[in-house]
């Protein structure tokens, strides 16, 4: 029986790029935010905490990863985002060595940088009570949220009220 050299061919290089693309999907797939490399291993813990709010929260995950396209790291005292599509995690939110914390930062400055998207309205006090009820939301799909957290969120509710 004779074959087909040129479909045997066809065969391979589909296979050969069937697997290519397998190969690399997970990293095309991950790799929506883009992480600054800085300090001693933050960006895995950036890595870390991304993982933690695409397990336990799909829906935050997804608004964070259609909003935020890089997460960079700043000096200041607290962190934000640049208003358009990066997230700016202060040194010292790294330095409390808290994943969870750093989830919550990046679940609340995303929603800051969708209510920017959107023009709101909003004051930014009335954002900014917004963004804390939505991470205190997230904090409440954890299994072990650390306490400070959750103090946190509920006095900055309260005291932008």
């Amino acid at each position: 029986m004779a074959h087909n050299n040129s479909q045997k061919g066809f065969i391979f290089i589909n296979v050969k790029s069937l697997w290519l693309i397998l190969f690399l999907l997970p990293s095309i797939l991950y790799s929506q935010i883009q992480i600054d490399k800085a300090g001693d291993g933050w960006d895995l813990k950036i890595d870390s905490a991304l993982s933690i709010v695409k397990q336990y929260d799909s829906t935050k995950y997804k608004l964070l990863t259609n909003v935020c396209s890089k997460v960079e790291f700043w000096s200041n005292s607290f962190s934000s985002n640049d208003g358009v599509k990066t997230i700016l995690v202060s040194v010292g939110d790294v330095k409390l060595n808290s994943i969870n914390n750093l989830a919550v930062v990046l679940v609340h400055e995303s929603l800051h940088l969708y209510l920017m998207g959107r023009k709101n309205g909003l004051s930014e006090r009335a954002e900014e009570n917004y963004c804390y009820r939505y991470e205190l939301e997230f904090l409440k799909m954890l299994p072990n949220p650390e306490p400070w957290l959750i103090d946190h969120a509920l006095k900055n509710i309260q005291a932008t009220q």
